[in-house]
Order: C-alpha cells, then sequence, then structure tokens
C-alpha cells in the first residue's frame, strides 16, 4: 500500500513536471494575428483594436475587397471563381494578413495552431497562404487555407521569430441577408488527453469589413464614354464623336455584333468602383434587364482589375424601372446637419400609395441599400411610360453654392416660354422643324391649348412637384439649387394606362462631360432663326460656366422613346473621399 502511494505520487509529480515544462515552454511564445487595422496600407503588429470595426476618420478594422475581377482575359471567370490563385496580379486584389510568431524552435507534443472562421463567413471569405513550393505551377505557392469547404486548418509552427503571410479574398458584397463584416480567428490549442478535444488556451481574432460598390455623379470628372453604332444612329454618333473629341475624353463605340442592335447603354448597365487603402478599381453593375447587350459588361468590359457585379431577378419581376437610366446619383450633400460625401442614390419606384404599379426589383433595392455609403432615396417614376428618373432630372456641376445644381424638367416653364412666345406674336412658329411626328404642323397656337389642359395640371403638379419637394428635402436643397428646364410631356394610352412621354426631345435626360453639355436637339419654335429651346437652354447653363452641345437624336432615339443619356454611359474617377471615414 505505501509502495503504491509512493509510486503514485512520484509518477503524478513526474506529470505534472512536465506539463509545467510544456506550459512555460508555451507561455514564452508570443503570437499576432495582424491586418491592416488602421487604414494606412500597412499591416501592423497587433493593433489593439483588430477584433472589432468602427467608421470614421478616427476608426478602426480591415478592409477587404470582392475579388470580382477576372485576371484572365479570354474565358473569362470571376477570379473569386478560380479555384486557386494563378497570378501574382490577382494578390492585390486581396487584404494581406501576417500570422506573426516569437517562441522556441518548436511547440511541444501535442499543442497546435488554427486558423478558423463560422459557417456564415465561409460563403463570404476565402484565405490563401503564401508558402514556397518546388512546383513550376504558381497556385502550389498559395494553397487555400479556408473556405466554404475548409472552416478551420491547422497552421505549421515555423519556431523562433517568424512571420507567414495570408491573403485574404472577398466572394460576396454586402446585401440583406450579410452585414459584410468577417472574422478570422485563430487559436493556440493545448492537448487534453485521449477522446477529449484541445482546448484553446490562446486566441486571437481580427474583423475585416467587405468594401461596397459605389456609384460616381456627374460631377466627377469622365474618364471614357460608351456609345452603340446601329445601322440607323449616324448623326447620333457624328455628334458624340465631336462632342467627346472636344471635352478631351476617350470614346468606346460598342459595334452592332456587340450589341445587337440594343443601343440603350444606360440601361444595360452602372459604373462604379471598390476601394480599399491598398488598391482600387472599377466595377461594372450589370442591371436584370438583360436586352441584347446583356453579355456587354461580362464579355467587354469584365477583365484585370475590372469587375462585375449583378443581381438576378425572378423574370417575372423585371420590368423598365430595373433599367438603370432609373439609377442615379447625387454629388456630395449635406441633409439636416448629416454630411454625405459620396452623395445618396436616387431610384424611381411607383407612388408610395399605389396599389399596383412598376418598381425597381426587390432584389437589386436590397444590394442598393445594403452598401451603406449611399443611402438610396426614392422618387415617383412610375408616371412616365418608360419609367426613369433620368427623364425628368440630372446634375450638372456649378461653381458656387453646393457646386451643383439639380436640373428638373418642367412643363410650366416650357408653357410660359411658349406662352410669352405667342404673346410676342410668334404664335405661328412651327415646333419640329419639319419632322414629320403627326399629321398636322404642329405650331404654337395649336399646342397652347394642350399645353393648358394636359401638362401644367397633371405633370407638373402631381408628378414634378412631388418630386421636387422629395429632392428639396432628401438631399438638403433650396430652390436656389434647382433650375427648372423648359420640358413638355403627352399623355400616352397603354393597355388603359395613362403615362408621359416627352413631346420633343428631352434635354434634361443629356450626358454630362465636366464643363461640356451634350443635350439632345429639341427642334423647338424658331425665332429669328434661332431655336427658342435652345436659346433658353444656353442662357440657364451659360450663367454656370457650361457649353451646351446639341445633338440630333430625333430618328435613332427620340422616337424610340429615349435620349442621349439613355444611348450613352461614362466611366468617372472614383471620389477623393475615402468611404471608411464616413460618419455611421
Amino acid at each position: 500500500m505505501c509502495l503504491q502511494s509512493c509510486h503514485w505520487q512520484h509518477c503524478a509529480q513526474r506529470h505534472y513536471l512536465e506539463y509545467f515544462s510544456r506550459t512555460k515552454c508555451v507561455c514564452h511564445t508570443e503570437i499576432s494575428l495582424d491586418v491592416d487595422a488602421d487604414r494606412d496600407g500597412i499591416v501592423e503588429k497587433n493593433n489593439p483594436n483588430k477584433s472589432s470595426w468602427k467608421w470614421g476618420p478616427n476608426g478602426h478594422g480591415a478592409i477587404l475587397l470582392v475579388n470580382c475581377d477576372s485576371e484572365r482575359t479570354y474565358v473569362k471567370r470571376l477570379d473569386s471563381e478560380q479555384d486557386c490563385i494563378t497570378s501574382v496580379s490577382d494578390l492585390k486584389d486581396m487584404a494581406p494578413m501576417v500570422l506573426r510568431t516569437r517562441g522556441p524552435a518548436k511547440l511541444p507534443d501535442g499543442y497546435k495552431l488554427t486558423m478558423h472562421i463560422s459557417q456564415g463567413d465561409a460563403e463570404n471569405v476565402r484565405v490563401f497562404r503564401r508558402r514556397k513550393s518546388d512546383s513550376n505551377f504558381f497556385g502550389k505557392d498559395y494553397p487555400l487555407v479556408l473556405s466554404s469547404q475548409i472552416l478551420s486548418q491547422e497552421l505549421p509552427y515555423t519556431g523562433g521569430v517568424a512571420e507567414m503571410k495570408f491573403y485574404v479574398e472577398g466572394l460576396r458584397f454586402a446585401d440583406k441577408d450579410f452585414d459584410g463584416l468577417i472574422s478570422i480567428h485563430l487559436s493556440l490549442l493545448e492537448p487534453i488527453c485521449e477522446g477529449i478535444p484541445e482546448r484553446p488556451i490562446f486566441t486571437d481574432k481580427v474583423v475585416f469589413r467587405v468594401a461596397p460598390w459605389i456609384m460616381t455623379p456627374n460631377t466627377l470628372k469622365p474618364l471614357e464614354v460608351f456609345v452603340c453604332s446601329t445601322s440607323d444612329n449616324s448623326k447620333f454618333l457624328k455628334g458624340m464623336r465631336n462632342l467627346v473629341a472636344k471635352s478631351g475624353y476617350k470614346l468606346k463605340i460598342c459595334s452592332e455584333n456587340m450589341n445587337r442592335g440594343d443601343r440603350w447603354i444606360q440601361d444595360e448597365l452602372e459604373f462604379g468602383y471598390i476601394d480599399s487603402p491598398h488598391h482600387r478599381f472599377p466595377v461594372v453593375l450589370d442591371s436584370p434587364r438583360d436586352g441584347s447587350l446583356m453579355d456587354f459588361p461580362f464579355n467587354e468590359l469584365l477583365g484585370p482589375d475590372f469587375g462585375y457585379v449583378t443581381r438576378v431577378a425572378h423574370h417575372k419581376d423585371v420590368s423598365s424601372l430595373d433599367s438603370f437610366g432609373n439609377l442615379e446619383v447625387s454629388p456630395p450633400v449635406t441633409v439636416n446637419g448629416k454630411y454625405y460625401p459620396l452623395g445618396r442614390i436616387i431610384i424611381g419606384v411607383a407612388f408610395p400609395t399605389a396599389t399596383k404599379g412598376r418598381n425597381m426589383t426587390k432584389v437589386v433595392q436590397d444590394f442598393l441599400w445594403a452598401q451603406k455609403v449611399q443611402e438610396p432615396i426614392a422618387l415617383f417614376s412610375d408616371w412616365l411610360e418608360v419609367g426613369h428618373v433620368d427623364e425628368f432630372m440630372t446634375f450638372v456641376p456649378a461653381p458656387d453654392r453646393k457646386g451643383f445644381r439639380l436640373l428638373l424638367a418642367s412643363p410650366d416653364a416650357a408653357y410660359k416660354l411658349f406662352r410669352g412666345l405667342q404673346a410676342d406674336g410668334h404664335g405661328q412658329a412651327q415646333l419640329f422643324d419639319g419632322r414629320p411626328v403627326c399629321l398636322i404642323i404642329v405650331t404654337l397656337e395649336i399646342y397652347h391649348f394642350i399645353l393648358k389642359i394636359q401638362s401644367v395640371q397633371f405633370f407638373q403638379k402631381s408628378c414634378i412637384d412631388w418630386n421636387r419637394d422629395v429632392l428639396k428635402r432628401e438631399l438638403g436643397l433650396d430652390d436656389e439649387d434647382i433650375i427648372d428646364l423648359p420640358i413638355l410631356f403627352k399623355l400616352v394610352n397603354n393597355k388603359d394606362e395613362y403615362r408621359a412621354l416627352a413631346f420633343y426631345p428631352d434635354m434634361v435626360n443629356m450626358i454630362v462631360l465636366g464643363k461640356n453639355l451634350g443635350i439632345p436637339k429639341p427642334f423647338g419654335p424658331k425665332v429669328n432663326g434661332c431655336c427658342a429651346l435652345e436659346a433658353e437652354m444656353c442662357s440657364l447653363m451659360e450663367g454656370l460656366g457650361l457649353r451646351c452641345t446639341f445633338i440630333d437624336d430625333f430618328a435613332s432615339y427620340h422616337k424610340l422613346l429615349g435620349e442621349v443619356h439613355c444611348g450613352s454611359n461614362v466611366l468617372r474617377e472614383p471620389f477623393d473621399f475615402r468611404w471608411w471615414n464616413l460618419e455611421l
């Protein structure tokens, strides 16, 4: 009995000494999982704020890009859909992460380092590790550590003072079911005994936020203009070529074999960008309209450092309001003391109290709201036959006040202009300059009665003025920030539903290239040899230092229910303001 007792005490003491020795060894090991938590482009050591995320100029937390470009220029796939890293250029699309260790040559038997993520986060991120290999295949140098199929993985411990580099890849943008935050965990595990899971004796955590998709307003500098070539738009193309050349920007013409007769390039796509301290690049948002231009964004725009994202809606849910002439963004504004340095997204929907009507599909709206940094505004656009916000509003740069003006279509302004011309004895002046739009020649005398009954009473008061009030409230605008353009609309009956179309080319539907405006040529009444509508437009814009170029889109766009803006698109420079500095 005594011998047994002595033997037991001896064994217990030996195991205690072994455990103490192992613990002492582990306690002298420094481990830190590090990211660029202070957002300066450098992975600093053991930032105390790395495990949380905070907005603002004094905020913290790492930033992750969705790897939505394609390093391949043929047989394209999004890099985030590739099984491995295939090019060193792909690494700059990912966020760097470093495991720093200082300790003994090796860990005690049974101890191990593991990196792990939750099942929810695993759908939104992948982690690759940098290692040296003898393989000629580049991907072998960057094995996959974490993914939707690998929630936890043991990491090699190299001993001494060491750094292990990782690259973190975003897979999804924030959306209704994903707030954009991702956590990655590191644990040092200690063995207990056979059959019992190891227990963590050290843990570390880093938090990333996925960079949002950001739209660019008219006030930012253009980089490249996109238009389509069709069999009947030579006049339009000539005008656009001259305007873009005069403005000093690049012009990309999408040929017929690419557009397959679809000229509405504004409706098919919206340009934006994503940004982080270590990298930024443009990203095109492909609309769910899926016309004949549906392959253009993926096949022609997607490439190295040019990303692609789309939202797929059920076909029955898609309407004209899902085209991106119905998606705009304001310049930066301050509203009731709250600053929106990246502006606010603007979409068009049915009237709020309407029991039926067309709306932008929910999957697109959910995506836009989830980006957080350009809080959307909903306007009433379903009163229009096409239903796009760019049919009655746009923004142009200005040298004073808020740095821009909101231009609004105004039947009331047109009525007053035409009434004044009629009072001055120009009642017989013809509209449309002889272009056949109906069976009679339209003069101001004939149109005066139509204007009085249709346009001013309904379109101005029930539609334009309602949206004007919303824009003033949601963008913090005064009347002095708004310019009313003389635009007329007519009622059309489509399956017993009455909606509006522009009566003559809609001048608000313009392209803004710095101080040069490409405006649909309105073919208004001529007074002393000059178009009265063009003269009024020039008078309104020249006070802002803007130059007007009128482009003939009458036959090839206006008669097909669109204008210059509908038939063009502009890639612009990103904001100087970095989105993570927002105060939210």
